[in-house]
């Protein structure tokens, strides 16, 4: 084969490259406008639907000036990328439970969190927003639980949380959301492409646990303790308020698949993100983390994944927490119901007082 005949074939696949990309980019620009908050609806609309046709034209149709159109081609891409990188978060209303933004103050080992969530969730109804003050020692920290919930029928429809134990009871329980201003929709598409808001939700157990099994049907639950809770949990905790300080200052965008509920709580320890590199999938999908968990030790390996997933689910007919007389309480009783018979929380249960009216009054 001749010299000729090869710059001939790479001309080919580089003008073959040069074309994909140019579809691949307009998508991308089609799908990004129209999840750009902001823009007119009539300007989100257009190019959502003009940008693929219209920059394939134009760098594909013959002509005498095709050279020039594609280099507007690539100016136009270039224009909507840069613009894209520098995209902000644009003011919205947001549903009560969404409507603070959690901040985290340090004195020494000390951390004071404001917006603390303690919020009241009836059965099938509106939640009753509370909000409050809590300082945790982070000295006192005695465990860490990885906690599962599934909400759909694939890997990827899985919601990941933590729960912090200390010392004297207290848990402080750890979510990061896409904030919400409707919990009636939710477009998870729209996680691709810088529109919704990072949103952390430090709280009491009996609000961000009792939150998913208030629902009807309730949602499955399954707890998972970590191994290592010693001097590296308590810099893993501090490094996750410390981000949740940050954002507080400096809001950022949720990412379906970067800052998700589940890799944000990967990224912030240096031990995972250095440990699972960038091509490994589970460190992308929230479903994948239990037995990405068995396989580096940080969850008990000593059975399948399955047997685990079994026998660390969260029993059905979770009594409310306003039948119990504080959160600790609940959140003990709610541990007892853990791959556990209800013989075995018996007495647990009959122990409880009937209603707490500094919690929730009457249901």
């Amino acid at each position: 084969m001749g010299l000729k005949a090869v710059k001939k074939r790479l001309a080919r696949l580089l003008g073959f490259l040069a074309g994909l990309a140019v579809i691949l980019a307009s998508t991308f620009m089609a799908a990004a406008s129209y999840y750009w908050l902001g823009w007119p609806d009539w300007l989100r609309t257009g190019l959502a639907l003009c940008a693929v046709p219209g920059l394939a034209a134009l760098w594909f149709v013959p002509g005498t000036v095709r050279h020039w159109r594609r280099v507007a081609v690539i100016g136009a891409i270039s224009l909507f990328l840069s613009a894209y990188s520098q995209k902000e978060l644009y003011p919205q209303s947001f549903v009560p439970l969404h409507e603070r933004i959690v901040d985290v103050k340090f004195d020494g080992d000390l951390a004071e969190i404001i917006n603390f969530r303690d919020a009241v969730h009836q059965i099938d109804e509106p939640a009753q927003p509370r909000w409050t003050t809590r300082t945790f020692d982070l000295n006192e920290l005695s465990g860490i639980q990885l906690i599962y919930q599934p909400f759909g029928n694939s890997a990827a429809t899985v919601h990941v949380m933590m729960s912090f134990a200390f010392s004297n009871g207290d848990h402080l329980a750890v979510s990061f959301e896409a904030r919400r201003t409707s919990w009636d929709t939710f477009d998870a598409v729209a996680g691709f492409f810088k529109h919704d808001q990072l949103y952390p939700v430090l709280g009491t157990e009996r609000d961000l646990l009792w939150k998913r099994l208030a629902r009807v049907p309730p949602n499955d639950l399954y707890f998972f303790d970590l191994e290592g809770t010693g001097e590296e949990g308590r810099a893993y905790l501090r490094h996750l308020l410390e981000f949740v300080a940050s954002l507080h200052q400096t809001p950022q965008f949720y990412s379906t698949i970067s800052e998700s509920c589940f890799t944000t709580l990967l990224k912030l320890s240096p031990r995972l993100r250095e440990t699972v590199p960038w091509y490994d999938l589970r460190r992308w999908v929230p479903g994948a983390s239990v037995g990405l968990f068995q396989e580096l030790g940080l969850i008990d390996s000593s059975v399948s994944e399955e047997e685990l997933l079994e026998r660390q689910k969260l029993r059905p007919d979770i009594r409310p927490p306003w039948e119990f007389e504080d959160a600790n309480t609940w959140s003990s009783y709610l541990r007892s119901r853990v791959g556990r018979s209800d013989q075995a929380v018996l007495r647990l249960q009959t122990s409880a007082i009937g209603t707490s009216e500094s919690f929730i009054g009457r249901p």
